[in-house]
């Protein structure tokens, strides 16, 4: 599978998703939606190609253009449209009268609703323009194919930069762990049962072949505690284990963004249902 990145705004938002996981109960009223009304339960299916750390992207990324939409200073626009209108390449430049989404959706070759076609629905120029057109505008548009294409193509790319920090996906699964520990199963109308053990910590599912590949390339084919060559390449006998970075006895996922590599003797040594173990080494190409 490839990606055809073009990275606009990408790093911004990689920016955002690290603070928010660095200091979750700063957040707290913004992370509520997340998972909040048992929405957590959408998390803890094992090993979903759209995973729980793919979710919680798609949550920032949304709200992120939420708040862009929202602080638009639309009268401000609408001045700079006026004063250069006799400069066409003024214009052009500048750009006031497309809002900040519009350019998101046209640097990735994104079809769209303009801003202004919107408006011409009502037969009103961008220049007639109020708040409650823009507010009206990107609420439509968030149900649109092609908004859910920009998000689609902004959360793999966001994803594929952060799949690299494993210390990054410690803090979001110790996140989610929390929500799963203290969350009360018997107020839970869909809670998939049969995913959870008695003591109410998911059941262990085995990694798919794909998340195998995925771990192990990321982790360059070596146990990520002593950095054992786990490749075969040399020697035969090491092999290697998808282990849970927050083990599944601390209420941890079945989820590709919790696993690693690791050696059978890091396994069974260093982590045994421990905290959740990783390192910040990481074998450099360059």
């Amino acid at each position: 599978m490839k990606i055809q990145a073009r990275f606009y705004e990408t790093y911004e938002l990689c920016g955002i998703v690290d603070a928010v996981l660095r200091d979750p109960f700063e957040h707290a009223r913004m992370l509520e939606a997340f998972h909040c009304d048992d929405q957590w339960t959408g998390l803890v299916r094992p090993f979903e190609k759209n995973s729980a750390f793919h979710q919680f992207i798609s949550f920032i990324v949304h709200d992120a253009y939420t708040e862009q939409a929202d602080a638009i200073e639309l009268e401000s626009r609408k001045r700079m449209f006026k004063n250069f209108a006799k400069y066409p390449d003024a214009i052009d430049d500048l750009k006031p009268h497309l809002l900040p989404i519009e350019i998101a959706f046209k640097y990735h070759g994104i079809d769209h609703t303009s801003f202004e076609e919107h408006l011409a629905t009502s037969g009103r120029l961008f220049e007639d323009a109020t708040e409650d057109d823009v507010y009206d505008f990107t609420r439509e548009l968030w149900l649109d194919q092609s908004y859910e294409d920009l998000v689609t193509q902004t959360v793999a790319e966001i994803f594929h930069v952060l799949f690299q920090n494993r210390l990054l996906l410690v803090r979001f699964n110790q996140y989610v762990s929390g929500i799963i520990a203290d969350a009360d199963f018997s107020k839970v109308e869909d809670l998939p049962a049969h995913l959870f053990s008695p003591n109410r910590t998911l059941i262990r599912a085995r990694p798919p072949s794909w998340a195998q590949r995925a771990v192990f390339f990321r982790d360059r084919g070596r146990c990520v505690l002593c950095d054992k060559d786990l490749s075969g390449l040399i020697n035969l006998a090491n092999t290697e284990n998808y282990d849970h970075i927050v083990p599944l006895a601390k209420f941890g996922l079945n989820d590709v963004s919790n696993l690693q590599l690791l050696c059978s003797e890091c396994n069974q040594t260093e982590k045994r249902d421990k905290a959740a173990i990783t390192s910040n080494t990481y074998q450099s190409w360059f």
